[in-house]
């Protein structure tokens, strides 16, 4: 593949996990100057749904 061809990543689940797993992609794509398309795959109608339930990400989240 050369570097300058497009890179595709599918993220299975848009759940907690893959939602911060894509933002993630996305930054080091940004950050490395990778041309991607990220595509996120959800069974449900419900993206993301445990994020907003669990305090909208401030549930775990060990400040630093």
């Amino acid at each position: 593949m050369s570097p300058t061809q497009k890179k595709n990543i599918a993220i299975i689940g848009g759940g907690a996990s893959g939602t911060f797993d894509s933002v993630r992609c996305a930054e080091v794509a940004k950050e490395t100057n990778n041309d991607v398309n990220l595509w996120v795959f959800e069974a449900t109608t419900s993206f993301g749904r445990k994020v907003r339930i669990s305090g909208g990400g401030r549930c775990n989240v060990t400040p630093h």
